[in-house]
């Protein structure tokens, strides 16, 4: 096979398979918020705004603990959400699925519990996102950063 012919064939796949790209973009029905980075999660409580919406998002204890119960609030400003869940996902590490649904304790107010999985890693970098379902099927993914650190 010659390296013309080679080339020719994986440019092909390329197209068919779509594979020139690595990023996804988020279904039709799903609107990514971006990413809340200037906020520490171990000291304060964060707020996403979006146009005339928000959302306020606190982790409990402070700092934030790994391998214990956490305590989830959150609160919505603008927002007809029926079921808001938090996911917590490893950045730098795959730590398995972790998802929870907060309940609804008042309008606009969503509680739950969760927990960082243990790591090895001397720093672990998380991605804690919430998925707010609304009406008609939609959703909104609003990501927050945390960094955790297993030094004693």
């Amino acid at each position: 096979m010659t390296k013309r012919t080679l080339t020719f064939i994986l440019t092909g796949l390329l197209i068919v398979f779509d594979l020139s790209g690595c990023e996804q973009s988020p279904p039709e029905n799903v609107t990514q918020w971006p990413l809340v980075e200037k906020c520490d999660l171990h000291h304060e409580v964060c707020t996403a705004q979006m146009d005339d919406a928000s959302v306020t998002l606190k982790i409990s204890p402070h700092p934030i603990p790994i391998a214990k119960p956490l305590g989830i609030e959150v609160s919505l400003n603008n927002l007809a959400a029926q079921k808001v869940e938090l996911d917590i996902s490893g950045v730098n590490m795959y730590m398995g699925y972790n998802r929870v649904t907060l309940t609804s304790t008042k309008p606009d107010y969503f509680v739950g519990t969760s927990m960082l999985a243990f790591c090895t890693t001397q720093k672990m970098q998380w991605q804690i996102t919430l998925i707010i379902h609304l009406p008609e099927g939609k959703q909104i993914q609003i990501p927050f950063h945390l960094e955790t650190s297993n030094r004693s």
